[in-house]
């Protein structure tokens, strides 16, 4: 160690030159850049970081040189310090003060003011030196690893010199990257000397900052006691003067010998301005008192900061100071409430101004005087307006002393504001710094036979009679009056609780019959009945709470106190059980309403009834137990009342899980139950077994909080669960009345028609009966799926709420470093650490964006877009949209966690865009086209298009494709990129009126006017056909057999062209039967051969062609006969 230090003493004594050499090379590399052109071409850019990279290296040199110099002045001064420290403490005098006595009441306030600043000054001094220290701590562990990394990178870079000295390359680049490197060396080589240095100096500047901290804390006692002296005399001071000024009021009061009126009342104002000054000076004393019980405060939570700062480091190697601390964190004092002294402040300043209005009032005694003898009309002799000059100088004199005290009074609490501000930030300094390292500790010995052998004892001390008749004894201590009213209260909710059970029972019997049925089934029954269980069940916890509250404040009566806290722990369980029952009754909401399987839900009921019979003793004891620490509940019989807790919260779940209780959506067949229904009931088994070992191994804390939580989650998720299935119910209660409502319109229709047609039918109908249940899945799977979003949010933020005072627990996650990523900060590339809270928040991101996207058409759509009038396009352009940004934001969000930022991103960004484009063209050429169409809506959901050969209407709009249904009922997927690039017909894109083209042929011989009439007529009559535009008809052809006319009219949508067609068709043949015409027909000759040859049908007749008339519409080609 000697020889260590010679050697550095003797490379530092070269400091001197090496301080000449590191201005020189700061001043040059200064030159060198500023020498640099201004010009952005990238040698330049180059050029310019080399040297600024220099130019950082040759400063860092020269900070790590004069701080290593520092430390060697440490080594050289250490005995003259620390000689000088010992004999000043030895010899320590307090400072010389000025007599109190000769302090006036301004230069009494100016000391108080310098004392003040100056314990501020000292304490903000010893406050840095205990940081010093502490850091001298920390920083000396960590000394070895930082000057070994240092070294690897001195290696590093002395190889790197190496290989640019003989490079073949002389370029200006190659010099500054050469000069960077040589200053980066330099700058590695002292910043290790000053870590030596730094290390061999520590235990001397530890041990002078401990004299110096002795030095200030004495300093500080010698401060207080003489502000604490200062405070007193202006204390006695003030005291003075109001006695003062209440004895010039009771003089004056025996001078007034007269019993005017005016002098009476006078007299009596500044009586009771003299006892308002007599109030003032007690509060602002209070305060003062209050004052130095916070500083006191204040002190010790000082030292307890420093105190865990320095055992977190001994809780890493021994256990030992866990208990300890925890006490200590048991006794913090609470959270001082500074809403209270702002409105103390408030009053006091509002105080203020009442004063000084008075005073101002009171300016000219002589006007106030006539003022008040013209008010009333009497008259004073000479010595009666002395006296009532006199009261008036008096009550001027009492509103300058209430004025002054009431700015001591508001600077006083301002001051004490302050001090709450103070303690309040270092109550959660300490809680912050010791809930992430004292949560994971263990707070009791592990598990022994010597642990068991104190169960016995504890049961004694449980059940001891003694301790029992301490109850009535802490509920005497009350006041009659609660006595009074806790009684009464009790009584009325006892009664409640056994009326209120059996009006349950009757309400769920009496509303039973209608549960089911279509006319009379509603969701107010069951809500009804919902609120009567929860109601039912609210007299047992309320009087369990009542209670409490009777023995919590008998503090005498320590074993009554801990029966209060353990029935503060068991309240909430009673009313589970009670919440449960009443669930579970044969007519109640779950087996009667939810139609849940009766034996199912009976079983579940008898397993959890018997999980809750046994916790709630459990909790009662763990309660008794974490308030009964001292006789050795909380070690031996609150461990064990928890272990039997959580074996029996184990044997729940397995028994839960026999029976095969779906846990995820969708599954009702669990013969096959799928990965994420086994991982949930094995996780649930599983934290029970845990929380068993981490008690036996002395983790009792933790695991009782960490069991506690999950418990509490559960009873979130099961709160969530009946809210689900209430939505369920009233879904189905409103599907079914919508059917049954169709229904009943439909057979109305029915009977209508009926009683039309053949009135003697009608009493043939049959009754209405009740319709059928309609299966649970006919119900709305998007809206049962939005409303399972909704309640796994709401679920989610209960859990993180819940949760969140357990967030400095978990804190050591972030410790844990899983990569580094390089990042640029203001130019400088810098390493940051990836650990693994950041892989947990990118996870929950990723899957928060998941479950955001595959829900947010259904949540926009109920919460935006119903009470918007928007196309079925808009909407579904704006949910796709909204998706689409949320992935994207989601993304970002999480690769911006994983520190993959945009900008080192962005090329392979580009790269993939470009290899994709080329590979995936088809598929992005449709994306942006279903995102054209989307937006510029060519054609939206319900249009009737044309596109190649095919015709039908839109039935669904993606990004990649459109679906078409055509007249055949056959769903075609048509890419998006058609209806961008390619030409189509939309028939109802602005106007959906289309127009129909129908061709008749009538016979020549018929008269043209007649057959014009008959048309039009028929066009006319028909229902279909619009009257605007005006339908036409018009002779187009003529032919060999026939007039050919053409009948033009439109009708409103496609949908009426086939109709259409029909209905004129049959009209105009009815006209035409009418009048006796008949539609033409083509006579064609067939000459039919009968196997002759020529010579014989010359012949024979019977071989001769027989003509043969056709009408036109046969077919004009009769196949042979053979």
């Amino acid at each position: 160690m000697l020889q260590r230090l010679l050697c550095l003493m003797l490379c530092l004594s070269l400091f001197p030159f090496s301080a000449v050499q590191a201005d020189d090379a700061i001043t040059q590399v200064e030159e060198l850049l500023q020498s640099v052109p201004k010009t952005d071409t990238p040698e330049n850019q180059q050029l310019r970081e080399s040297y600024q990279q220099a130019l950082q290296y040759a400063r860092d040199a020269q900070r790590y040189r004069e701080q290593g110099k520092a430390y060697q002045q440490i080594l050289i001064d250490y005995p003259k310090e620390s000689a000088r420290l010992k004999e000043g403490l030895h010899n320590y005098q307090p400072q010389s003060r000025p007599s109190l006595s000769s302090l006036k009441e301004d230069a009494l306030r100016q000391a108080i003011s310098l004392s003040s600043n100056r314990q501020i000054n000292l304490r903000k001094e010893r406050q840095a030196v205990t940081d010093s220290l502490n850091q001298l701590e920390s920083t000396g562990q960590e000394y070895h690893v930082r000057v070994d990394e240092l070294r690897k990178q001195l290696l590093q870079t002395r190889s790197q010199l190496y290989r640019l000295s003989f490079s073949n390359e002389s370029d200006r680049l190659q010099e500054a990257q050469q000069l960077a490197t040589r200053l980066k060396e330099q700058s590695l080589s002292d910043r290790i000397q000053m870590l030596e240095l730094e290390q061999l100096s520590a235990q001397q500047r530890n041990d002078l900052g401990k004299l110096k901290l002795q030095e200030l804390n004495l300093a500080i006692t010698d401060e207080d006691e003489w502000q604490n002296s200062l405070l007193n005399q202006q204390n006695q001071l003030r005291r003075e003067k109001t006695e003062q000024a209440l004895a010039e009021s009771e003089r004056l009061r025996r001078q007034l010998t007269s019993d005017l009126p005016l002098l009476q009342e006078q007299q009596q104002q500044n009586q009771a301005l003299s006892l308002q000054l007599g109030a003032l000076e007690d509060q602002i004393e209070r305060v003062q008192d209050e004052q130095r019980g916070i500083d006191t405060s204040l002190s010790g939570l000082n030292d307890l900061v420093n105190s865990v700062r320095e055992q977190l480091e001994w809780l890493q190697i021994s256990n030992a100071y866990g208990e300890n601390l925890r006490s200590k964190l048991a006794d913090l004092p609470n959270y001082f409430p500074l809403e209270k002294l702002e409105s103390d402040i408030v009053k006091a300043r509002m105080a203020k101004y009442q004063y000084e209005t008075e005073q101002d009032a009171l300016k000219d005694t002589v006007q106030i005087r006539n003022n008040l003898l013209s008010g009333d009309e009497i008259t004073l002799d000479r010595a009666q307006q002395a006296v009532l000059d006199n009261l008036l100088k008096a009550r001027r004199q009492l509103l300058t002393r209430l004025n002054d005290a009431s700015d001591t009074l508001i600077q006083e609490q301002t001051r004490l504001k302050l001090l709450y501000s103070r303690q309040n930030s270092k109550i959660d300094e300490i809680r912050e710094l010791s809930a992430s390292h004292l949560f994971w500790m263990p707070d009791v010995r592990p598990l022994s036979p010597a642990v068991l052998l104190g169960v016995p004892a504890a049961l004694g001390l449980a059940f001891n009679p003694a301790n029992w008749l301490q109850l009535p004894r802490a509920i005497a201590e009350n006041n009659p009056i609660t006595l009074t009213f806790a009684g009464i209260g009790i009584l009325v909710l006892a009664w409640c609780w056994f009326k209120l059970a059996r009006h349950l029972t009757h309400y769920s019997q009496h509303i039973a019959p209608r549960i089911g049925k279509v006319t009379q089934d509603k969701f107010s029954l069951t809500s009804r009945l919902l609120v009567r269980s929860l109601l039912a069940a609210l007299p047992l916890p309320a009087m369990v709470l009542m209670m409490r509250g009777l023995l919590d404040g008998a503090w005498q009566y320590p074993f009554a106190v801990a029966v209060a806290r353990g029935l503060g722990e068991i309240w909430f369980l009673l009313l589970a059980l009670l919440v449960a029952r009443h669930l579970t009754l044969e007519k109640g909401i779950l087996i009667l309403h939810f139609r849940w399987p009766k034996e199912s839900v009976q079983r579940v009921w008898g397993q959890f009834r018997t999980l809750l019979l046994v916790l709630i003793p459990s909790f009662f004891v763990q309660g008794m137990a974490n308030s009964y620490q001292e006789h050795a509940f909380y070690d031996s019989l609150g461990r064990l009342a928890f272990i039997i807790g959580a074996l029996w919260l184990l044997l729940f779940f397995a028994r839960l899980n026999r029976e095969k209780l779906p846990l995820t959506w969708g599954q009702a067949d669990m013969t096959k139950p799928h990965l994420l229904h086994h991982f949930i009931w094995n996780s649930l088994m599983l934290a029970p077994l845990l929380a068993v070992l981490g008690a036996l191994f002395g983790y009792f804390y933790t695991s009782r909080t960490l069991l506690r939580q999950l418990e509490l989650s559960l009873l979130a998720g099961l709160g969530c669960l009946l809210v689900y299935y209430l939505a369920h119910r009233w879904m189905l209660i409103q599907r079914r009345r919508l059917a049954f409502d169709r229904a009943k319109q439909k057979r109305a229709e029915i009977l209508a028609q009926r009683e039309r047609e053949e009135d003697d039918l009608s009493s043939e109908i049959p009754d209405v009966v009740e319709e059928p249940e309609l299966d649970l899945d006919t119900i709305s799977a998007q809206s049962l799926g939005l409303v399972r979003t909704l309640l796994m949010l709401g679920f989610t933020m209960l859990v993180v709420v819940q949760w969140s005072d357990l967030n400095s627990a978990f804190s050591f996650l972030s410790s844990i470093e899983v990569w580094q990523v390089s990042s640029k900060v203001a130019g400088i590339e810098q390493l940051s650490a990836i650990t693994l809270q950041d892989l947990m928040l990118t996870a929950f991101a990723f899957i928060l964006t998941v479950v955001t996207a595959r829900n947010l058409p259904g949540l926009m759509e109920l919460t935006l877009l119903q009470h918007l009038s928007l196309s079925p396009g808009t909407g579904f352009a704006l949910t796709t949209v909204s998706k689409y940004l949320v992935i994207l934001i989601g993304a970002l969000t999480g690769f911006s966690m994983l520190g993959i930022d945009w900008s080192k991103t962005q090329w392979l960004v580009a790269a993939l865009s470009v290899g994709l484009g080329f590979g995936l063209q088809e598929i992005f050429a449709n994306f942006v086209s279903g995102l054209i169409i989307l937006f510029e809506k060519p054609i939206r959901l319900g249009d009737t298009v044309t596109i190649r050969d095919l015709t039908g209407t839109v039935t669904k709009i993606k990004t990649r494709a459109t679906t078409i249904v055509d007249w055949d009922r056959k769903e075609i997927i048509v890419p998006n990129k058609a209806f961008i690039t390619e030409q189509f017909i939309n028939w109802s894109l602005s106007d959906a009126i289309t127009r129909v083209r129908l061709r008749i042929r009538i016979g020549l011989t018929q008269n043209p006017k007649q057959v014009q009439q008959l048309l039009e007529q028929s066009v006319r009559e028909s229902t279909l056909v619009l009257d605007t535009p005006a339908p036409e008809v018009f002779l187009i052809e003529f032919t060999d057999s026939a007039l050919i006319y053409e009948i033009r009219l439109y009708v409103n949508n496609m949908d009426h062209r086939m109709p259409i067609t029909h209905e004129v068709h049959s009209l105009i043949l009815e006209k035409l039967g009418q009048v006796g015409m008949h539609l033409p027909h083509q006579q064609i000759d067939i000459r039919m051969s009968r196997g002759c040859s020529p010579q014989r049908r010359q012949q024979e007749p019977s071989c001769r062609s027989l003509p043969i008339a056709v009408p036109a519409a046969w077919p004009r080609r009769i196949p042979s006969r053979r």
